[in-house]
């Protein structure tokens, strides 16, 4: 996605660039070792983060890819079209087979697509991404239909970067054979050589790939989740990438003869999202904040200027909204401004003029600067008299608690990334109310209903007119982003170092920030 703003920051770049030997006595110049921050999963239908689909989309193939600007692109199916008014028909590419051997066919779609929504106890499941899709069909060996409720203009874009398994390999077995590599074999660019204790992924160059082979013989992931201890690492030279460079390392890291930093700008959006469950955050009886004027005046209290200023260093640009302004069906609007004598305001007359007290749940190792985020964050309500305890807690202990339907925390902090180009994506998913049935409203965390915006983002889902479905998505999102049940604070920036032997493609801004070793060059 074209997307212009002061952010300066790289794609998310090295969560996929690090390759070594696996195994081997030492890293060769065909290795590339990458500092990730993220514990990998290799049940590439478990738990939707971007981290994850970056670990997989090494080992295995989609249907569709896209690419760091959100283009698409011919992976394991050649072509694709309508079918009527009612189906996608894909025509799947021959010769292709898994890193066991076997060859891929409609067989392995079918069982791949019917498997995403029936993973157990999954805190972030895949299931947007068959939004509308009501039966996967096999037409022959190479042909698959996707039969949909009405048409689904978005339907290639919802399933690109959707991991297809080996029926051979999978069927049966559950996330944890995937993570014991018995199951994660894929038609990929690299296969698995193991997931050594779930901090080091070794991954080999599969040299039957289909498509254009990895300039690397040899990736390994090591999972650094330390600030300090990527950036020692590289310039120790254990490593030769690392993703997620602390701000306060920037600097140096780009003046250090043979380190080169790369950065770039994304499409997420951190924010603070307000839970409106009515049993949670109760105070004498009532929850403030399901009362608007309180989220307001939470807005009101946030120092988004402060916040680029001090803790992101100038990197990243205030946000309106969830989405960039290259984002169809964004809307024009200005961005909450910082008045917390008015937040005040707000707060005494929804019958709080002392405040209250809450709590704040935040990741401290998945997103740029997030501990120290919620940390300011919770000076800022204190200072309007929102009394919140800061809980910063690892990201997997974070989205095992905070999930569609069943979030105990008051307020969470978070963030959310679409390089679709379309807001489709992210109303269906943060803003829908849930309905499981449907896959509408997915990652729903904030417990946000509203009948007439479910409306709207239904009726866009099968519009096939581009004007009155733009005009949909805007209304849609107007009246979300007005409920302030997630407020935006800023894009996240993104920074990633190398040493200067490496040529990486950060692409541009508002691009994915999946990092990837097929972005990798030696120089």
């Amino acid at each position: 996605m074209g997307f212009t703003t002061k952010s300066r920051l790289p794609l998310r770049a090295a969560i996929a660039l690090l390759g070594l030997g696996l195994g081997f006595p030492a890293a060769q110049a065909t290795d590339l070792r990458i500092g990730t921050t993220g514990t990998p999963t290799l049940d590439p239908h478990f738990m939707l983060i971007d981290t994850n689909i970056a670990y997989n989309q090494h080992i295995y193939g989609a249907l569709i890819d896209q690419d760091a600007r959100g283009q698409l692109h011919p992976d394991l199916a050649l072509s694709w079209a309508p079918e009527g008014d009612n189906a996608w028909r894909f025509r799947l590419r021959p010769g292709v087979t898994f890193h066991d051997g076997t060859p891929f066919t409609a067989d392995d779609v079918v069982f791949s697509l019917q498997r995403v929504p029936n993973i157990p106890n999954n805190p972030a499941p895949y299931t947007g991404a068959l939004l509308g899709v009501t039966e996967v069909r096999k037409v022959d060996d190479l042909t698959v239909d996707l039969v949909t409720d009405g048409f689904v203009p978005m339907l290639p874009n919802q399933i690109a970067k959707l991991s297809i398994l080996s029926r051979h390999a999978a069927e049966g077995r559950g996330t944890e054979e995937f993570n014991q590599g018995r199951a994660a074999i894929g038609t990929g660019p690299y296969r698995l050589v193991r997931l050594q204790g779930r901090d080091r992924l070794q991954l080999q160059r599969n040299d039957s790939y289909w498509g254009e082979k990895p300039a690397w013989n040899a990736v390994e992931f090591r999972v650094l989740p330390n600030d300090a201890a990527r950036s020692a690492g590289l310039l120790a030279g254990d490593v030769d990438l690392i993703e997620f460079v602390p701000l306060h390392d920037a600097a140096r890291l780009a003046s250090t003869p043979g380190i080169t930093l790369h950065s770039g700008s994304s499409s997420r959006v951190m924010f603070l999202g307000v839970n409106l469950d009515p049993r949670v955050a109760m105070v004498e009886g009532r929850s403030p904040l399901t009362d608007p004027r309180v989220r307001q005046a939470i807005s009101l209290a946030a120092n988004r200027e402060g916040m680029i200023r001090s803790l992101l260093l100038g990197y990243g640009q205030a946000a309106s909204q969830i989405g960039i302004p290259s984002m169809n069906g964004y809307v024009e609007r200005q961005v909450d401004r910082f008045a917390p004598d008015e937040a005040r305001r707000l707060l005494a007359e929804a019958g709080y003029p002392n405040g209250f007290s809450t709590a704040l749940l935040c990741t401290n190792d998945r997103y740029v600067a997030d501990a120290q985020v919620c940390q300011a964050l919770g000076q800022m309500l204190a200072r309007i008299g929102i009394r919140a305890d800061v809980q910063a807690v690892p990201a997997n202990v974070y989205f095992g608690r905070v999930r569609a339907g069943n979030n105990p925390a008051p307020l969470f902090l978070g963030a959310w990334s679409n390089n679709q180009g379309d807001a489709g994506y992210t109303l269906n998913n943060l803003f829908h109310s849930l309905d499981r049935g449907r896959r509408l409203g997915a990652s729903n965390r904030s417990g946000y209903s509203d009948a007439e915006t479910d409306r709207d983002i239904q009726a866009a889902l099968n519009e096939r007119d581009p004007a009155r479905r733009r005009a949909l998505l805007l209304s849609a999102n107007r009246r979300a982003t007005e409920a302030r049940v997630l407020i935006p604070f800023f894009t996240a920036p993104v920074l990633v170092a190398s040493k200067s032997s490496i040529r990486y493609e950060v692409g541009d801004s508002g691009s994915s920030e999946m990092t990837s070793a097929m972005r990798a060059f030696p120089r």
